[in-house]
């Protein structure tokens, strides 16, 4: 909680007691890391797994998907993909952001005249 003894700049501070803060905010920072860390760790083990419904591994097997590629993350895109197609935009720009590819933008930022009649 911010108080008027923890927001005393480091050039008020002693040299022994911004070293001290510095190595407890150092330590902080390295287990907030790990725990990042592991919860990345843990959705790619769970998005590797096979769906858990017999019948969404059916389903997706049945769409030609090789069976040692169907696993959730598999079934993620599927979904997004479905979506995409029905008209769902922003389905559609989760899959183009994951492909990497960003649409051209115009040079002038109007509309482009195909074909002008």
């Amino acid at each position: 909680m911010p108080n008027e003894q923890n927001l005393a700049p480091y050039t008020i501070r002693s040299t022994s007691e911004a070293r001290e803060k510095g190595a407890a905010g150092g330590r902080a920072s390295g287990v907030s890391r790990r725990r990042k860390r592991s919860l990345k760790d843990a959705a790619e083990y769970y998005l590797s797994l096979p769906p858990s419904e017999p019948k969404r591994w059916n389903a997706i097997s049945m769409m030609g998907i090789d069976p040692e590629d169907i696993d959730n993350q598999m079934a993620m895109i599927i979904g997004l993909t479905e979506r995409a197609i029905g008209g769902d935009a922003r389905a559609a720009k989760v899959l183009i952001d994951l492909l990497g590819e960003k649409p051209e933008e115009d040079t002038d930022g109007g509309v482009q005249i195909i074909d002008d009649m």
